[in-house]
């Protein structure tokens, strides 16, 4: 199989190989790809991948390689927990790269007295529960939350993803601008990982694809991108210039660990 590897991935083949070997053995033990999914080798090996694939500037690859991460702490937040607050950034990565049916297994359907949680996800959630779910009494209660959070003492990057949401709300694509670039910045000063992150933004991504989602053509096209080296203008203007289908970047020899992250509902209907 190795051979196979190779000729796909290159350099890339060693460590995929491995990550793929250990997924299916933890599968046929475990009979869930949930549970296959374990801290470090389990998890897809994005940040061995990411540098590779955006100095190739293969987009489609790009795109293929943040789902299957997505696809990845998407399914371990769908079958852990009882809210899914948590997983505000998985729901931005899911719009990035257009994981449609897992977003809106994501976003909760109403909000929630949500607590221990990160701060900026409460507002954040809320607004983003209002604006994807086209529900006025959601935005009703989340708007004034979100000013007052805005106007607080949070990092940078925290208040700028709230303020971006509400400028989505407001359709202000001039102030909506402003918020990108400042969250941007401010995600370089936050404690996000250096090796990917740092590298690409990937949330930045999601709320740019938010607006081109929720605004019509003539309004996103105002929308200036960040001038930010974690966002990349070109793998922008390819996700909004090409019709995307979402692969995996790898598949597995089980085709159900294949079926499950694709669609996570065939697992989450068992644990219920």
């Amino acid at each position: 199989m190795m051979e196979e590897y190779q000729s796909e991935w290159g350099e890339l083949s060693q460590v995929i190989e491995e990550h793929i070997n250990f997924m299916t053995e933890r599968y046929l033990e475990t009979g869930k790809v949930s549970r296959s999914i374990v801290t470090k080798i389990g998890f897809f090996p994005y940040a061995e991948c990411l540098g590779k694939v955006l100095i190739d500037k293969d987009w489609n690859r790009l795109n293929n390689l943040i789902y299957q991460e997505n696809c990845f702490r998407s399914l371990c937040s769908l079958t852990n927990g009882d809210t899914h607050y948590w997983a505000f950034l998985d729901m931005l990565d899911a719009l990035a790269v257009g994981n449609m049916k897992t977003l809106d297994l994501l976003v909760p359907h109403k909000t929630e007295q949500v607590t221990h949680i990160y701060p900026a996800y409460r507002p954040a959630t809320d607004m983003l529960i209002g604006l994807w779910r086209k529900d006025g009494s959601v935005l009703d209660y989340a708007v004034p939350r979100a000013k007052k959070f805005v106007s607080g003492k949070r990092p940078q990057w925290d208040r700028a993803t709230v303020a971006y949401l509400l400028a989505i709300y407001d359709k202000n694509p001039e102030e909506a601008g402003v918020q990108l670039e400042l969250l941007c910045k401010g995600a370089m000063r936050a404690d996000f990982d250096a090796d990917t992150d740092k590298l690409l933004f990937v949330p930045a991504h999601g709320l740019y694809q938010l607006a081109a989602c929720l605004w019509d053509e003539k309004l996103f096209r105002q929308l200036p991108m960040p001038n930010h080296k974690i966002f990349s203008k070109e793998y922008a203007i390819w996700r909004n210039t090409q019709k995307v289908q979402s692969k995996l970047f790898a598949e597995y020899p089980e085709p159900r660990i294949n079926q499950v992250l694709k669609n996570p509902e065939l697992e989450m209907s068992e644990q219920n």
